[in-house]
């Protein structure tokens, strides 16, 4: 049987086999929600191939870092964006797919709150792009998108994972149009509302600060459109009847709109552990 590698002693890779060696690259999908919209990173690229046209951020692999590692640092270089994890999404490895050679690549995903970005290295500028509003990629990166939506879309039934897109405290029309933008359908308000109050996986935080003002504010001159506006906001203020010196987290209410709450994450990993999911 013919040898199919060659031993060559003091090289870096002593171990020198026949087989044809191909690129490795990284590139990273980073979603965000800002401006009521599922958004993600694209940088637009300075060097040819596809010069001029947007794409994930990312790169070649050096020889000396795990693909994590390349990818972290693909999109520090590239975007000045640094997120606390990223989760690998797959493998893409089409023969075709990069013009300059052979070259598979290991995509990631995270999700990260609104940041600011910029463009660097090979980059010429990073921006963040509405999801529903994207202009042509370079590469395969259509489909490494179209993997990334679904990955998300999945894991929003199991995970909280769109608790990672919104503040630390949240109002519950914030989270039904982040449900709404990443599964991409409506919802009705109060059968959202209901379910997800239901699930337990929420505690009620603290109203808005301009509520509370409102609600401690007396009302404008009688006989003014302030005033209309004041007294036609008297019985919803009624409504939402609590006191800011009760004890805080409580269990969320339904009806609340305009209150703030938080994520309950040990409620959230009881009903993982019990098999549940949340389901619209």
């Amino acid at each position: 049987m013919a040898l199919n590698h060659t031993y060559v002693p003091g090289a870096e890779f002593p171990w020198q086999y026949k087989y044809e060696h191909m690129a490795v690259t990284t590139d990273c999908v980073i979603f965000t929600f800002d401006d009521r919209q599922l958004k993600v990173l694209l940088v637009r690229r300075g060097g040819e191939p596809y010069k001029g046209q947007w794409a994930f951020p990312g790169g070649f692999l050096q020889t000396d870092e795990t693909a994590e590692q390349g990818a972290l640092r693909e999109l520090r270089e590239e975007t000045s964006l640094e997120p606390s994890a990223i989760s690998q999404l797959g493998v893409f490895s089409d023969v075709h797919r990069d013009p300059r050679e052979r070259v598979i690549t290991i995509a990631f995903y995270a999700l990260v709150k609104p940041s600011a970005v910029e463009g660097g290295d090979d980059a010429d500028e990073a921006a963040w792009f509405a999801t529903d509003k994207l202009p042509p990629l370079a590469f395969d990166h259509g489909k490494i998108l179209a993997a990334a939506m679904e990955r998300l879309r999945r894991d929003i039934h199991f995970q909280p994972v769109g608790f990672d897109l919104l503040d630390d405290e949240f109002t519950l029309p914030d989270l039904q149009r982040l449900y709404e933008a990443i599964l991409g359908k409506e919802f009705d308000r109060r059968n959202f509302q209901r379910k997800i109050l239901a699930s337990g996986i929420l505690d009620e935080a603290a109203p808005r600060e301009e509520e509370s003002l409102a609600m401690e504010a007396p009302c404008p001159p009688p006989g003014t459109f302030a005033e209309e506006r004041c007294y036609s906001a008297a019985p919803m203020m009624e409504e939402m009847d609590f006191s800011l010196k009760e004890s805080r987290p409580k269990k969320a209410r339904q009806g609340r709109p305009g209150i703030l709450f938080r994520l309950n994450r040990k409620r959230y990993d009881e009903m993982k552990e019990e098999g549940g999911k949340m389901e619209f």
